[in-house]
């Protein structure tokens, strides 16, 4: 019996640190989260003012990152992302990301009801020099046969933005 419990031990163990592992991301750049209120992601820009070492030098790729959850209302989602440094405005995209699959399931990674959706942006971009380095992302969804913007869209529990190594 003792036996059985060492090697059920050394199992669990061997589960333990595979588990880590595999958990573990090779991660080489800059990730920041915003948590929105329960009242939703309000038609207001989310600013991220980006650390000057991580911009420095190089060639990086942009993403923007949401964590939904079952409340939101759409398949899709619109974003107005962009890249300001110093008084200049050096980026402004209007983006359109898919959210949900035909089948109306969630495009995120999770095992909840929170789905988080890593979102390509940028490819090859150099920052330039002048300082401070802002992004900011706001949303810019309608409904359907509306004029007039969502002024407060539910179920965006978080935005981010990542900044990785090209």
């Amino acid at each position: 019996m003792n036996n059985f419990i060492r090697k059920l031990n050394n199992m669990a163990l061997f589960c333990f640190i595979l588990i880590c592992l595999i958990g573990c991301e090779s991660d080489s750049g800059y990730t920041n989260y915003k948590s929105l209120s329960k009242d939703g992601f309000s038609s207001s820009p989310i600013v991220f003012n980006i650390p000057e070492n991580v911009i420095d030098s190089g060639i990086k790729n942009l993403f923007i990152h949401l964590r939904n959850d079952n409340n939101y209302p759409y398949s899709n989602i619109f974003l107005i992302a962009s890249i300001q440094a110093g008084n200049d405005l050096i980026f402004k995209d209007t983006l359109e990301y898919a959210m949900a699959n035909p089948d109306g399931s969630w495009i995120g990674k999770g095992f909840t009801e929170v789905k988080d959706s890593k979102l390509w942006w940028k490819e090859g971009v150099v920052f330039p020099k002048e300082r401070p380095i802002s992004i900011s992302i706001g949303q810019a969804v309608r409904s359907f046969g509306k004029e007039k913007g969502v002024s407060r869209l539910k179920g965006i529990e978080s935005v981010g933005i990542s900044i990785e190594d090209q």
